[in-house]
Parts: C-alpha cells; sequence; structure tokens
C-alpha cells in the first residue's frame, strides 16, 4: 500500500513539474503486482485499500477531493479488471508468447477503460483536453501494465547461468543504457541496450529478462525526464516515444525469453520422459525388445535377458531371430521384415534360450514411425506362457481322465461354461450340447423349489449358491441331477466360488459323484440296523426278565432253605434229642448242601441287583488292609483241613480307597476262596497291596500256584457261569459266579481287575482302585 502510495505521488508529481503525462503509470503497475502476488481471498480489503492510496495520492499532490475521488475509481477500476483478467485467461505464470500476447490485449484494454474515466475527470473538473489525455493516459498505462505484470507471472525458474556471469550481463547491460541515455546522445545510440535484453532472454531466462526490463524503464524514464538521451527533445511526443521504446523492449526480449523457456521445459520433459520410460521398461517384468526395420537390435531391458539367458551384448547389434528362433525359421522373419508392415502385431511362438532350452511366449509388436526420416523401429514384448500352456495341458487332461467324477463349471449367471468328460457320462449329453445352457436346467425343479422354500429365497441358480456366496466356503450336499433322457440320478456335489486374482467372484464349479447306488445301500442298511436296534431291544427286555426271574426265584428260595438250614442246627445242636452217628452225618450232608443253595441264592441276588442297579455300594475312605484282614479271617476254616501257605504282603502305612467294606470283603473273599479251591495241598497263596506306579490307584493282588487258566479261556473267566474246562476233570465243585460278582464290584468301585494265568503254574488276580 505504501509502494502503491508513493508510486502515485511520484507520477503525479512528474506530470505536475514536466507538464506532461509521466511515461509510465508507476502506481498502476505497484497495484497490478499487489493483487497478482497475493490470495484471492485478499483482494476485497486489497482493493478497498488500494482505492484509499489512488485517492490519497491525488488529495496530496493538491487536487480537489472530487477529482481525487473520480481518479481513484478509474485507477483501481482499470487495475480489477486487468487482475481478474491476467488470473482468469493466463492464470498465475506466463508460459508462451500466446500469453504475451494476451497480457499485451488485456493490459491495452485495462488502460484504455482508466484512461476514459481520467479524461473525463480531467475535462469535467481539471480543465483538461479530453482527447489529448485519453491518449496519453491509455499509453502510459499500458506501458506500466506492460512493464510490471511480469514480475508477478515470472514462473518456478532456477536461474541455469552462473551468478558473476548474470552480474556481467547486467553490469553491461546498465552501463550501455547509461550512455545511450546519457547528455546529448544521439537517437541510433536508443537501440544499443536491446542485444544485452536478447542475451539474456538466450541464456539466463525469463526470470532476469523481467527484473531488468523494469530496471530498464526507470532507468530510461528517470534520464529522458532529466533531458537526457535520445527522446529528451521531441516535445510534446516525448512520452509516447519513450513509451514505444519500452514497449519495444518488452516485445524484443520477453517473446525470447518465453520460447527458450518453453524449449527448455521441453527438453526437460522430454529428458524426464525418456528416464521414466527408461525406468519402466527396466522395471518392467515383460521382456521387451527394440529393433531397427531390419530386425537388429537395438535395446532389451533385463527381464528379456532373465527370459533368455542372453546378455545385453549379446542381443545389441544383431537380429534379434539369430539368437531367439531356430534356423529353418529365419527366411520367413526375413520376408516380413523386407515387406514393410509385415510382421504380425501378436501372437505365440516357442523361442530358445542360451542354456539350449525353450520357452512359450505370447509377443506383441509395436511400430514406431519417425515421419521426419521414415525409418521405423519394432517394439517387441513378450509373456512367457510355458507353465500356463502346461499347466493349461495338465488340466484338458485332468478333465478328459476324470470319468467318474464330474466337473461342472459356470459363470455368474449360471451359464456352463465348462465340463469334463465325468460330467458328459452322468448328464449323458455331449460337452459341446451343454456349453451357455443354464445349468439349472439339469437339477430336479421340485427339490430346488423345496430348498428354496425352506431358505426363503427365490427358486433358481441364485438359491442354488446362496450358501456359497455368503461365507465363501464350499458347500456339499445332495442333489437330483435329471439328464435329458429324464433318468434321474443322486450325486453328492460340492459347490465352489471362482473369484479373479483380485479377489472378484466371476463364476462357480461344480464337483460331483454319483452316490444313487450307495444312497441306496445306506437306506437298506438304516431299515436293517433300526431291525437290529428292535431286536437288541427285545433281547434287553428279555435279559431285565430274566433277571427278574432270577432275582424272584432266589427271593423266593432263601426263606426256605433258611429254614432247612436253621432246622439242621437245631437237630444237631440236639434239641430234638440225640442224633445216632448215621443221623448226624446225614444232618450234616442236608446243612452243607442248603449252605451251598443258600450261598448260591446270594449270589445270583447279588449279580442282579449290580446289573439293575438297584444297589449301590455306600463308598467311603476305608483302609484297603482292613479288608484284607476280614476276608483273611473269613477264608480261615476252609485252612482248616488244608496244607495251604496263604501271606500277606501290605505297606505300614494305610491303603486308603473310597468303597463299601462290604462289598469289598465279599470280591476279595471270592478271589481267596477261588485261590483255596484250586490250588492243591502243598502250594501256597499271598495277598499283595500297594500302589500303582504314578501314585494315583491302589493295588489288592492275589496270587496263587494252583491249576492255572488256559491262555484261549482267561478272557471268559468273569463272565457269569463260566468255568475253566481245567476245573471239569477234578469235579471241583462251583457255580461260575465268583468273578463275575468280584468284577461288578470292582466297577460299581470305578476300578478294575486283570488276571495272568499259566495252567499248571497258577493265577493272580490284580484289583485296581482310585485313591481316595
Amino acid at each position: 500500500m505504501g509502494a502503491t502510495l508513493g508510486a502515485g505521488v511520484l507520477g503525479i508529481a512528474i506530470t505536475d513539474s514536466s507538464e506532461a503525462t509521466a511515461v509510465w503509470w508507476p502506481a498502476g503497475g505497484v497495484a497490478l503486482l499487489t493483487l497478482l502476488l497475493l490470495p484471492r481471498r485478499w483482494w476485497p480489503a486489497l482493493i478497498a485499500a488500494l482505492t484509499a492510496a489512488y485517492v490519497l495520492a491525488n488529495v496530496l499532490c493538491g487536487r480537489p477531493f472530487d477529482a481525487a475521488v473520480l481518479l481513484g475509481l478509474s485507477d483501481i477500476a482499470e487495475t480489477v479488471l486487468v487482475a481478474t483478467a491476467i488470473d482468469r485467461g493466463i492464470g498465475r505464470q506466463m508460459r508462451t508468447v500466446a500469453d504475451l500476447g494476451r497480457l499485451l490485449i488485456i493490459s491495452l484494454g485495462g488502460a484504455f477503460i482508466a484512461a476514459l474515466g481520467v479524461a473525463a475527470t480531467s475535462d469535467a473538473l481539471l480543465g483538461g483536453d479530453f482527447g489529448s489525455t485519453l491518449l496519453a493516459t491509455t499509453s502510459s498505462h499500458w506501458t506500466s501494465m506492460v512493464v510490471a505484470a511480469p514480475l508477478a507471472l515470472i514462473p518456478r525458474q532456477r536461474i541455469s547461468a552462473p551468478v558473476p556471469l548474470v552480474a556481467l550481463q547486467l553490469v553491461l547491460l546498465l552501463t550501455v543504457t547509461a550512455l545511450s541515455f546519457g547528455p546529448d546522445q544521439d537517437l541510433t545510440l536508443a537501440w544499443a541496450p536491446i542485444p544485452f535484453l536478447i542475451w539474456a532472454g538466450l541464456s539466463f531466462g525469463y526470470r532476469v529478462v523481467a527484473v531488468e526490463l523494469v530496471v530498464m524503464s526507470v532507468l530510461v524514464t528517470a534520464m529522458t525526464l532529466a533531458d537526457w538521451g535520445p527522446f529528451a527533445h521531441h516535445g510534446g511526443g516525448t512520452s509516447q516515444v519513450v513509451q514505444l521504446y519500452l514497449i519495444s523492449l518488452a516485445l524484443s526480449s520477453l517473446p525470447l525469453s518465453l520460447v527458450v523457456h518453453g524449449q527448455t521445459e521441453a527438453t526437460r520433459f522430454a529428458r524426464i520422459e525418456k528416464q521414466r520410460t527408461e525406468a519402466v521398461i527396466d522395471s518392467s517384468s515383460t521382456p521387451i525388445l527394440v529393433t531397427d526395420s531390419a530386425g537388429t537390435v537395438v535395446s532389451v531391458n533385463p527381464a528379456t535377458t532373465h527370459l533368455t539367458g542372453f546378455t545385453a551384448e549379446d542381443f545389441r547389434g544383431r537380429p534379434f531371430w539369430e539368437l531367439l528362433l531356430p534356423e529353418h525359421r529365419w527366411p520367413a522373419v526375413r520376408r516380413q521384415l523386407a515387406e514393410r508392415g509385415a510382421l504380425p502385431e501378436h501372437g505365440e511362438s516357442l523361442i530358445l534360450t542360451a542354456s539350449g532350452g525353450e520357452r512359450i511366449v505370447t509377443f506383441s509388436n509395436g511400430v514406431l514411425h519417425d515421419p521426419v526420416d521414415d525409418t521405423l523401429h519394432y517394439v517387441l514384448t513378450a509373456n512367457d506362457v510355458t507353465s500356463e500352456r502346461a499347466t493349461s495341458h495338465l488340466l484338458q487332461h485332468l478333465l478328459r481322465s476324470a470319468t467318474t467324477v464330474a466337473i461342472v463349471g459356470t459363470d455368474r449367471g449360471g451359464a456352463i461354461t465348462l465340463v469334463n468328460a465325468g460330467a458328459e457320462a452322468m448328464l449323458r449329453i455331449d460337452g459341446d450340447e451343454a456349453i451357455r445352457r443354464p445349468f439349472v436346467e439339469f437339477l430336479d425343479p421340485d427339490e430346488i423349489a423345496d430348498r428354496a422354500a425352506a431358505s426363503g429365497s427365490v427358486p433358481g441358480f441364485a438359491s442354488l449358491v446362496e450358501a456359497v456366496d455368503a461365507d465363501g466356503a464350499p458347500q456339499t450336499r445332495d442333489w437330483t441331477w435329471v439328464p435329458p433322457d429324464g433318468m434321474p440320478i443322486q450325486v453328492s456335489m460340492t459347490t465352489s466360488l471362482i473369484a479373479d486374482a483380485a479377489g472378484r467372484p466371476i463364476g462357480y464349479l461344480f464337483v460331483a459323484r454319483d452316490v444313487t447306488e450307495n444312497r441306496r445301500n445306506q437306506e437298506i442298511l438304516k431299515r436293517a440296523l433300526e431291525r437290529e436296534s428292535t431286536a437288541v431291544d427285545h433281547l434287553r427286555a428279555l435279559d431285565s426278565a430274566k433277571d427278574d426271574f432270577v432275582s424272584t426265584v432266589s427271593h423266593e428260595l432263601r426263606t426256605p432253605l433258611t429254614s432247612i438250614v436253621g432246622s439242621t442246627e437245631l437237630l444237631t445242636d440236639g434239641l430234638a434229642g440225640q442224633l445216632t452217628p448215621q443221623q448226624r452225618q446225614m444232618i450234616l450232608v442236608i446243612d452243607r448242601n442248603a449252605e451251598r443253595l443258600l450261598a448260591l441264592a446270594n449270589d445270583l441276588l447279588l449279580l442282579a441287583a449290580q446289573g439293575s442297579g438297584t444297589v449301590a455300594a455306600q463308598l467311603v475312605p476305608l483302609d484297603l488292609r482292613s479288608v484284607v484282614v476280614s476276608s483273611h479271617a473269613t477264608v480261615m476254616p476252609l485252612l482248616a483241613q488244608r496244607r495251604l501257605d496263604l501271606r500277606q504282603q501290605m505297606p505300614h502305612e494305610p491303603v486308603t480307597v473310597k468303597g463299601d467294606a462290604h462289598y469289598l470283603e465279599r470280591a476279595v473273599t471270592n478271589l481267596l476262596t477261588n485261590a483255596i479251591k484250586f490250588t492243591p495241598d502243598g502250594g501256597s497263596i499271598e495277598i499283595r497291596v500297594g500302589t500303582t506306579e504314578d501314585g494315583t490307584g491302589c493295588t489288592l493282588a492275589v496270587a496263587d500256584t494252583g491249576i492255572g487258566i488256559p491262555a484261549d479261556e482267561l478272557e471268559n473267566v468273569f463272565i457269569r457261569f463260566f468255568r475253566s474246562s481245567n476245573v471239569q476233570p477234578d469235579a471241583i465243585q462251583g457255580t461260575g459266579l465268583g468273578l463275575a460278582i468280584v468284577r461288578s464290584i470292582v466297577e460299581s468301585h470305578h476300578g478294575g481287575i486283570d488276571v495272568q494265568s499259566e495252567p499248571g503254574t497258577g493265577s493272580t488276580f490284580t484289583i485296581t482302585l482310585p485313591t481316595a
């Protein structure tokens, strides 16, 4: 704002003192620079401030206020119009000669508008002549705009010339200008500075020229106003002559600098484009080979050398076919190159590698034609498809050989795009006939409708693949295929989504197996299993009835047997009179057999109760050693008339388990009874109590040196009523229930029992129970 005000006061003062309009109106140029150099959002405030500066300059120079306001409004109108037109028509940078032409027209229009206002104001309020003021003001303001505007439109350009050289050129320019416009100089020297401006335009660029043009304008104006130089003695036309001179300086230097700038930018752009092109070619994974019109290699990129194994030196200066093609194909390629433009634009070819191998490539041929010298260059690009062709051939082979599995591919809409031999066999249709037909034509429509209704969708192909679309995972279901001959088959079909490399769905793949016979067999097996289940239920009911019968019979036998045993005890005690020896013997026989029957009834009742779950053991912590002691005491009467060694091996610390003492004592007693029963006199029986190696269980083993059990019968010893074959010849009494009872008791205590035995050596029964 201060510069605008100062320039306005200076211009008016010069006009008043020299009695002529200023050579160029500096305030207009400064105000235009202000608007062009600052953002448009500031313009409203700037315009108001500039208007105030214009008016104040006129007021300070003694002009009436009303005239000052009108003159200020004329100047600001010019400034705003020119700045707006430049901003929209040229932009913030002047790059071409055409932009300079637009600047000349825009600034001339703005100067004429300002001159109209100034001339009218001067004629009406200041006593000036309208015509002469219009002409002088137009030329003055136009010159100001042309000289000042380029400073704001300088492109972002780095001065590439050395600073000393630029300084030398500036000193020479100023020196020549001073000499040309010094006192009493001839007119012919006025054009001497122009070559130096042209030198700046050619060598230093637009920025230096724009600055030097402003410096020249100030210097020439000042020296002319001092009555120096060749234009000082031209009377009233001095101003116009100087203005024409300054416009000439601008038109002789600015276009040249702009052309040089454009060429520099074009050269830089071409260099950048070349570098970018070379970088793209070198970094491309696609082999690229450039040849001249005769097929001689000019350049190759690294992808070509990587694919072929030949180096760039191997290629350069040689016809490409000598390295890449078999010798029998050379003449054909030469003929194609000789017939200009006959080289195929694209195709597939077999090429050779440096190692003697072969690769299959698809190629494209681009032609670069230089219209200046009518030369041709070929740009050959290739893609290695060796693996793709091998994969494609393998896929075709798989599709042809997979005759027991049907493979059908479709697009997104459900139209068939691929069928293999297995699908042709199942659908009983030729593959060419199936292509492009809707896949749903080969599916049972009623089945599709039922499943669509169940999922709430519309029957059709979309309902067939909706589950796959939802989560992307393959779905396997049974479907009914209906070939054109109308004989349906049942298949197990897996539906998969096919996506491209970017993950976008492009189709579906259906893989099916004929399961008609399998499903028929499964249905038969299902019905057989149902019948077997019914039979098992019937057998289970019979077994339950048997247990009920045994339990009932055992209960019914216990009462009379108890009476018999009690009566024999009374008779033996002599309550019915003294018995003779023969009678006592008979009573003992009755008592012994009654006890056996009662024990049998008790065993049957226990097994029935354990099997039905009606009697459960009361598990409490107890010392397993006490169970052994009680059982030992129970079997002592059996040892009274036998010569057997019964030993115990137990730890000093308690061996605690959770169990029912009554049932565990019964189990151990049964094992000891069996050991006593099946061990001949002179043998030994040992009871061992301990813990397992991991400390989580307790063990109780009963080992004897008896007759043992055959190996093929060991797995049957815990079955009810089973008796080993080697006890039958000796007529050893027993019912075969003792070990079954032992296993039942042990299992009710969450334990297990194991047996190891050899005939003639003995047997060892080991019970394992959880530690309490």
